[in-house]
């Protein structure tokens, strides 16, 4: 997540303006009128019985068995994330693209992994967020998706990223990429776990393995398990280049200097489960204190959690659940930008099949996990490839997925970017086109072609003429009023704490453990401008 986005009300009222303002013609979203704005008057009485009758609580943190950032397994974790000596050439740690000061992720619309530089082709490995760029021939990022936050990981417990590739099955049994696949092409539960781990457990094992993320070239043409253990031996000092003391911080949590990979998973997903930040307006407004949201705000919880049928927007039909997500796939068409995952399609770049790459069923083609709406007012840009910048834009998207895709790009034309567009604004895109002094639409140039086969899947798949599992279903359009109260709400699921470095600093490696880091691989983490993060 990300500590970068503040957007005003004032400024949400004034979405309604942006098309006008762009001067383009967008498709009408719906022929249902929307849906009357909830009186002012009796606000409080309709959200409590709303409450009551979708028996709306806060999550049930003592169920989860969450741990203390203070226990010395999570401890350790907080080290190994930062530590570079997990990345093949010591160039990416975990924080590289996860960091508690960026809101648990990068702040960018797609990751840039390895090898990073700056602005002036320097080496840059220990820059974040804006300002790093990938060492390639055009410096475009090569990780096709959007960094997800960690924040709030222990609350999920079907599965994580954004296919689920990584997930717990109705046994309890944790599947994974590594899993074997049965005659029926169904995974198996993969060996390396058991039902008492942890999905965060399993999560920490795969980064490490992406060429892009973070392996580089190291040692290729091995299978994943020994990619770890080759990165384990970087730990136990049985190699004379990577004498360190970890043994030593492994035998305080684990009573034994034997270091395992499994071991740097667990405490690695220990650490990250340990960052629930869940003290927002919201949360307590359900306590009890009916002061902690305003009217706006009010008028915006009832929108998300009213059924279209019943004049409310229908938000909670799939952002529901302790995390507000039911941790299922959906078929949404959020815009495709970036190198995508080596699916085929009918432009000169590849695209994204989402949840069909872990499933091979092509009903689950474009489907994406719903992700979690707690703090989502810090993890901007959105969407899997984050081509969307602000809470509006995602609001705007699920009335008319087709529009605004082509108001995101400035263009009815699919083959065609405006270069004073809303994609071309991101900040990611901005640092290439000044970086490289080339135009808006040579970066990803068939960003706009791929989003629109995107949104045309979509309605085939509405008008069944295209297998897909969870379609969107066509929505009610809301008024400038209705989307500025829902856009407030969204803000209501905000734990201050993410503002606050102090609040975060138990996350954060204290100078004491800086300067007595068990390797010489730390990520000492900077923004563009030098400054320490």
């Amino acid at each position: 997540m990300r500590t970068r986005i503040k957007i005003s009300i004032a400024s949400l009222a004034l979405s309604c303006l942006f098309i006008a303002e762009q001067g383009m013609a967008v498709e009408p979203a719906s022929r249902i009128p929307p849906p009357p704005p909830p009186r002012f008057d009796n606000l409080d009485q309709q959200l409590q019985n709303l409450i009551v009758q979708r028996n709306l609580t806060v999550p049930n943190l003592a169920a989860l068995n969450i741990p203390s950032i203070s226990d010395p397994i999570a401890q350790l974790g907080k080290k190994l994330f930062f530590t570079k000596n997990l990345g093949g050439n010591q160039t990416a740690a975990c924080a590289s693209c996860h960091h508690p000061l960026l809101a648990g992720a990068d702040t960018l619309s797609l990751p840039v992994g390895v090898n990073a530089i700056d602005e002036t082709n320097q080496a840059a490995h220990d820059l974040l967020g804006s300002g790093r760029f990938s060492n390639t021939a055009d410096n475009t990022p090569l990780v096709p998706r959007n960094s997800p936050t960690i924040f709030n990981i222990a609350l999920y417990v079907r599965g994580l990223f954004w296919d689920s590739r990584v997930e717990r099955d109705r046994n309890g049994a944790i599947l994974t990429p590594d899993s074997m696949i049965d005659q029926q092409g169904r995974r198996r539960a993969d060996s390396n776990f058991t039902p008492n781990d942890s999905l965060a457990t399993a999560q920490a094992g795969f980064p490490v393995t992406s060429v892009e993320e973070m392996r580089a070239e190291f040692i290729p043409g091995i299978d994943n398990n020994a990619l770890r253990e080759a990165l384990n031996s970087r730990f136990n000092n049985s190699m004379a280049q990577f004498i360190n003391q970890w043994p030593a911080q492994f035998s305080t949590v684990f009573n034994d200097e034997t270091i395992t990979f499994k071991h740097i998973a667990r405490a690695i997903g220990e650490y990250e489960r340990s960052m629930v930040f869940i003290n927002n307006p919201w949360f307590n407004y359900l306590k009890g204190d009916l002061q902690a949201l305003n009217n706006d705000q009010k008028a915006g919880a009832l929108l998300f959690f009213t059924p279209p049928q019943n004049g409310g927007a229908g938000c909670a039909a799939c952002h529901n659940g302790p995390s507000f997500s039911d941790e299922r796939h959906h078929l949404v068409a959020f815009p495709q930008i970036g190198v995508g995952k080596d699916n085929a399609s009918n432009t000169a770049t590849n695209t994204d099949f989402g949840r069909e790459n872990v499933t091979n069923n092509n009903a689950d083609r474009y489907h994406f996990r719903t992700p979690s709406l707690l703090n989502i007012a810090h993890t901007a840009p959105y969407g899997h490839s984050g081509a969307y910048q602000t809470l509006e834009q995602v609001v705007r998207h699920y009335s008319n997925p087709r529009g605004a895709i082509n108001q995101l790009f400035g263009s009815n034309v699919a083959a065609d970017i405006n270069e004073n567009s809303a994609y071309c604004q991101l900040e990611q895109i901005q640092g290439l086109m000044l970086k490289n002094s080339q135009s808006c639409a040579s970066i990803f140039n068939d960003a706009h072609q791929n989003s629109i086969l995107v949104a045309s899947h979509l309605e085939q798949a509405q008008r069944n003429e295209v297998p897909a599992r969870a379609v969107l279903a066509p929505q009610r359009g809301l008024n400038p009023t209705q989307s500025a109260q829902l856009v407030a709400f969204l803000h209501a699921l905000s734990d201050p704490c993410l503002t606050d470095k102090s609040c975060l600093a138990p996350w954060l490696l204290s100078p004491e453990e800086q300067d007595n880091f068990p390797d010489q691989f730390l990520l000492k983490a900077v923004d563009q401008d030098g400054n320490t993060l």
